[in-house]
């Protein structure tokens, strides 16, 4: 048992508190990716958590997923 917080595993609002190993890190925020959340992987292999890609702008979001913003040009010249 904890001698600060008294539980036993700490709380997580306790300075001895040691939070999960994540198998997988949000490459945008940089935090761990654990049971029970949402995340999305992009073409790259990166994963990354689902609020932190839908908090992206479109442009920001469309690049992140691998996509890429093409601007149509006159093939008629």
């Amino acid at each position: 048992m904890c001698e600060i917080c008294r539980q036993t595993p700490c709380d997580f609002r306790c300075p001895n508190y040691i939070p999960p190993k994540a198998a997988l890190y949000c490459s945008l925020c940089d935090n761990g990716i654990y049971n029970g959340e949402e995340y999305i992987k992009n073409l790259d292999g990166e994963s990354a958590h689902y609020d932190c890609v839908t908090g992206l702008s479109y442009y920001a979001m469309i690049e992140w997923l691998g996509g890429e913003i093409r601007t149509m040009e006159d093939f008629y010249d």
